[in-house]
């Protein structure tokens, strides 16, 4: 019986090693639940419509190797259509529509277009609408199997995503150190942040809503 036991433990904990590495690839994993970190007050999406660049973000696997990285918020057809585009070896972009919450409009549900698409939700932490805004992402990491007995796994580990987005290519050292204050105060980790380069970059058209 011990022997079986064993067995199904060391089974399953490959099986949940395995599935965390590939959140990893992904996302930042981190220990415990995930934070509940303000939201910003009365969010209006019409303000944060336009472009943002990225100055900072964590790995986005989708991202890897793109520089000038841009963010178009417009309105398409009576929807929010979201373009993410960036510089590789040729110009790179993938699109999402979104959808502001009624109730908590500063959570953002993106639905990714093209042949697999994808769900996500994103938080907009805080925002001035024009030059600065910090956008985050968290999922709990549950069980890859729902095996009765196992709940206390839940929860053990989350997922993050963080973008530090700004009206113009670059940001200037005080808004960047407000922004770092709002995260350290929240405990929302910056360790992983990476700088995106926004240099000799060719600006791509954008669409006025």
């Amino acid at each position: 019986m011990g022997v079986h036991q064993n067995c199904y433990f060391v089974t399953f904990a490959a099986i949940f090693i395995a599935y965390l590495i590939s959140n990893v690839q992904s996302q930042t994993l981190l220990l415990g639940a995930c934070p509940s970190p303000p939201m910003q007050n009365n969010f209006s999406a019409q303000d944060f419509m336009g472009r943002w660049y990225e100055v900072e973000r964590t790995f986005v696997m989708a991202e890897v190797g793109w520089r000038c990285i841009t963010v178009d918020y417009k309105e398409e057809s009576g929807r929010i259509r979201v373009e993410t585009a960036g510089q590789a070896v040729v110009r790179r972009s993938m699109t999402a529509v979104a959808t502001f919450t009624p109730n908590s409009p500063a959570r953002i549900i993106l639905r990714g277009e093209g042949s697999l698409p994808t769900q996500s939700t994103n938080y907009v932490l805080q925002s001035d609408y024009e030059n600065y805004a910090i956008v985050w992402s968290c999922r709990n990491v549950d069980p890859p199997l729902p095996i009765s007995g196992l709940d206390f796994l839940r929860n053990l580990s989350h997922t993050e995503n963080l973008w530090i987005l700004s009206r113009k290519r670059t940001m200037d050292a005080s808004t960047r150190e407000q922004i770092y204050g709002f995260l350290d105060t929240n405990a929302i980790t910056r360790r992983s942040l990476r700088p995106v380069p926004q240099e000799n970059c060719q600006e791509a058209a954008t669409t006025t809503p």
